[in-house]
Formats: C-alpha cells, sequence, structure tokens
C-alpha cells in the first residue's frame, strides 16, 4: 500500500493544479449561425447548465461562458439537422464549482422542432413561443416560461422537478401531467379534468396544442 502513496498524492497535486490554472479566468466563446433550412435543432448540453431563450435575433446564437482553457461548444449540420453539443474536457469535470454554462438564442421565427437533452444539469428556458419543444433530462431540474404556447410540448425528467410559467391565461393546450412519486399543481383553469394517482389531464381554450410532463420522482407545477 506504502509504495502507491507517491502516486496518489502525485495525482491529487495534479488535479489541483490543473483545477486552479482553468480557475483562472473566464470568457464566453459565441457563435452565430443561420437556422435557414434547419427542421431540426438539437442541444446536447450534458451536465452543463442551459440557458434558452426565443429572442429577436436573425440567427442562432450560442454562447459558453467558462474557463479560459477548457473546450467549447461545437455546432454541426447535417441536411435539416442541427446538433449543439459540448467537446469533451477533463478540466471542465475537474473544475467543481465553476463549471460552464450554455447559452442558445434562437430566433423568434424559427417554426422548426428543438430538442434538448442532458443528464444532470439545470434547464431554464425563457420567451419561449412558435417552435416545437421537446425536453429530456435525468436529474436536473428543468423551468420553462412562455410567451406564447402555440405549439407542442413535451418534457420527461427523472428525479428533476419540472416547472412551467405561462404568460397566457388561457393558452389552447391539452394536458397530460404524469408524475410517479413527485407532487403535481396546476395554478390555470383547466376544463374536462380528469385526475387519477399519478395523472392529471385535462384542456385548457381549444386544446389544439398537445403538451406533456412526465415525472419519475420530481414534482410538475404550471403557473
Amino acid at each position: 500500500m506504502k509504495r502507491y502513496a507517491p502516486a496518489v498524492i502525485l495525482w491529487i497535486l495534479g488535479v489541483f493544479l490543473l483545477s486552479a490554472c482553468s480557475s483562472a479566468g473566464e470568457e464566453e466563446q459565441l457563435q452565430r449561425v443561420t437556422l435557414e433550412k434547419v427542421e431540426e435543432l438539437e442541444i446536447d448540453h450534458g451536465s452543463t447548465t442551459l440557458f434558452v431563450e426565443t429572442a429577436d435575433v436573425e440567427v442562432l446564437e450560442v454562447s459558453l461562458l467558462q474557463s479560459g482553457n477548457s473546450a467549447g461548444a461545437v455546432v454541426d449540420q447535417d441536411g435539416h439537422r442541427m446538433k449543439i453539443r459540448l467537446d469533451n474536457d477533463i478540466t471542465r469535470m475537474l473544475n467543481i464549482g465553476r463549471m460552464p454554462q450554455l447559452h442558445v438564442r434562437i430566433p423568434q421565427d424559427y417554426a422548426g422542432k428543438v430538442i434538448v437533452d442532458g443528464s444532470s444539469g439545470k434547464v431554464t428556458g425563457t420567451g419561449l413561443q412558435n417552435h416545437s419543444l421537446q425536453v429530456k433530462g435525468r436529474s436536473g431540474n428543468i423551468s420553462l416560461a412562455f410567451t406564447r404556447l402555440n405549439n407542442d410540448v413535451e418534457v420527461s425528467a427523472t428525479s428533476g422537478n419540472v416547472n412551467i410559467q405561462l404568460d397566457e391565461e388561457t393558452p389552447d393546450a391539452t394536458w397530460m401531467l404524469q408524475s410517479g412519486s413527485g407532487r403535481r399543481s396546476i395554478a390555470v383553469p383547466i376544463q374536462d379534468r380528469n385526475e387519477s394517482n399519478r395523472k392529471t389531464e385535462g384542456r385548457t381554450g381549444d386544446g389544439e396544442h398537445k403538451v406533456k410532463l412526465k415525472t419519475s420522482s420530481g414534482n410538475i407545477s404550471i403557473q
């Protein structure tokens, strides 16, 4: 056991030095990409915190707030499909407490589909409208604020909470909230309400758009 001690000590020292170097400063990389011809936009944020926004911009804007020598965000396009992902980087795993943040701003006139896929990273969406949205997560909380709910929305999480905020009093949506052991709360009046032990269903307005929210142990709230 003693012969391994120096190697272990050197490894620990290397981790601290690498972490210290990586936290020396932070910078933000900004990429601007047109969404013309893009029908599906996928954002794979892994365990990184994600902020996604529908904004008054002409092109897609992707920025990563990170330590200066970490890898950055990568934007790939294959035909009508575009994917945003993060480069693998060991310094990101070691830099606990100073994790990067991914910011994505989507043009208001984009009417395609947005898919968000992550693991333990928190997802926050603001000003959302026009495009259909699918969010898949595991332990990170998911908070989505809609200016207008005028397309389909599907959210699934394992232990993370799901919170939906609406600017509209009566969006045209058909709702399905399903949770295993988590709580469900709805602050908007729902017609044709059907309640069971693990599921709440109903309709607001004309019920035109389908909204499916599902968690295993997280809570679901609509405000």
